[in-house]
């Protein structure tokens, strides 16, 4: 027992060993605590063996591996057989060619996603030498792992990775710049894009560009190495888009393809209207999706309405809401018409032609059904088309006062009563109302005579236009 009390009086009455027979045998070392390590720097650990075998003595953070110890190279670690560990995981961005430079005394070895690249694993006493290796690193994320053991004497160990930025050997484009965002302020009237930070290690600059809407031409507005810039233009009318897309270039000289495009309009749009026509209460209630912009401020809803004669558009009243009920509209069978704007905080409206806009999103054309039969006939016009005759319906009646919501033409043979629907569909308000159809029939030399007609949205249906015929020619 004099050993073992004389052991623990050296390690202040710690217990450090045991005795199993007449061996003294040493006792697990404690697991030292885990530590999480800044982006792209090294996690290090400390053994007190050259195997790596147990738990580290020691797990700190390394920036770079630049190392030279002339003894101990940390507290329960020996001057001499022990190792030292380095690994890192980042994200190579695109990849391309690279060197690994190693330089050590003693034994190192250095792996890329556990494959060893480099290996110098034999004893050196205290003079170092060095290695490089050029190869090529994968786009995306990958694990380097350094292994260094120091036998005897000095211990020293160096480890770099460099991108080769010789045009000569790197042809890899950098990856399309992420997370392209824009601002823009109604007081200045200019507007400012940032993106985030790209992963190539050989980046040289940003350029950023931009486009207006309806153009396919690219204007460069600078050249930069900051990730934000407010481009100098002010958008005349605060009503202009503009689209905005990041290009990346590196030390080779080699551009990459555009970030996303950024469409920047300086006023908040509506990107779609729908509404309801609520019969038990004869109101129209409108949605639309809720504008996010810093810069949005309210909307303004407008029903087309005539007034004097004219058909205007009416403001009838304004929310910071996405829904609007109407009051009760009169069930005539027409056409409603509603518009919603929106206004910035600089105080801008979106443009509101007077008249109606077949393309806007901010616009709706809804049926207001009033269950009386549309009141005029569609013209009817045919002709030849590649398997029969072609039938045309087409109605003229000015689009606000429309009062049908589709098209059916209907076909016999001359000389009979029998009537086939050849054609029943709806067409889109926002356009021309016409409805057209090919309709098969055998080149035999027999007459077909057609009528055609509108119906509304409660299945009422309008006079009949006048009879047209015509003679299939025999094949």
């Amino acid at each position: 027992m004099r050993q073992k009390s004389l052991l623990a009086a050296r390690t202040g009455g710690a217990m450090s060993a045991v005795v199993l027979g007449s061996l003294l045998a040493a006792a697990p070392q404690a697991a030292a605590a885990d530590v999480t390590c800044s982006t792209n720097v090294y996690k290090r650990t400390f053994y007190k063996n050259t195997s790596f075998s147990g738990s580290p003595v020691r797990t700190d953070c390394d920036s770079t591996i630049s190392q030279s110890w002339s003894g101990s190279p940390v507290s329960g670690v020996p001057s001499n057989n022990f190792g030292v560990r380095w690994s890192v995981t980042r994200d190579f961005g695109s990849g391309g060619p690279f060197t690994f430079t190693a330089s050590a005394t003693d034994g190192v070895r250095v792996y890329l996603d556990g494959v060893r690249q480099i290996d110098m694993w034999h004893g050196t006493g205290d003079t170092a030498r060095s290695t490089s290796l050029n190869l090529a690193v994968p786009s995306g994320k990958h694990t380097i792992r350094v292994d260094y053991v120091n036998w005897s004497g000095a211990a020293k160990v160096a480890y770099t990775y460099t991108p080769r930025i010789s045009a000569t050997y790197d042809k890899t484009k950098p990856l399309a710049p992420t997370g392209a965002k824009t601002a823009y302020n109604t007081t200045t009237r200019k507007t400012t894009v940032s993106w985030s930070a790209n992963k190539e290690m050989d980046l040289a600059s940003y350029s950023l560009y931009r486009r207006s809407v309806g153009s396919s031409t690219w204007t460069k507005v600078t050249t930069t190495t900051a990730r934000s810039h407010t481009d100098p233009l002010v958008n005349p009318d605060d009503r202009t888009p503009y689209y905005y897309e990041v290009r990346a270039k590196d030390k080779a000289g080699n551009t990459s393809s555009g970030s996303t495009d950024t469409i920047v309009r300086p006023l908040p749009v509506v990107t779609s209207l729908t509404g309801t026509y609520d019969k038990a209460t004869g109101k129209v209630t409108l949605k639309w999706p809720l504008n996010t912009e810093p810069h949005f401020d309210h909307y303004t809803v407008l029903s087309n309405d005539k007034v004097d004669g004219y058909w205007v558009w009416v403001p009838i009243g304004t929310t910071k809401g996405n829904t609007w009920t109407t009051g009760p509209v009169t069930a005539d069978g027409e056409w409603g018409h509603y518009r919603v704007l929106v206004t910035n905080d600089g105080g801008t409206t979106t443009y509101n032609p007077g008249s109606l806009d077949a393309t806007a999103t901010n616009e709706l054309w809804l049926d207001i059904p009033d269950g009386i039969a549309p009141a005029y006939a569609p013209d009817l016009t045919l002709g030849s088309c590649a398997s029969g005759i072609q039938a045309t319906a087409t109605d003229y009646t000015p689009a606000p006062i429309r009062d049908f919501t589709g098209f059916e033409i209907e076909r016999r043979e001359a000389g009979t009563d029998t009537w086939s629907v050849v054609l029943h569909q709806g067409y889109d308000p926002r356009f021309a109302a016409t409805a057209t159809v090919c309709d098969p029939l055998p080149a035999d030399g027999r007459s077909y005579e057609y009528r055609a007609r509108t119906y509304d949205a409660a299945g009422n249906y309008s006079p009949y236009s006048e009879l047209r015929a015509m003679t299939v020619p025999v094949g």
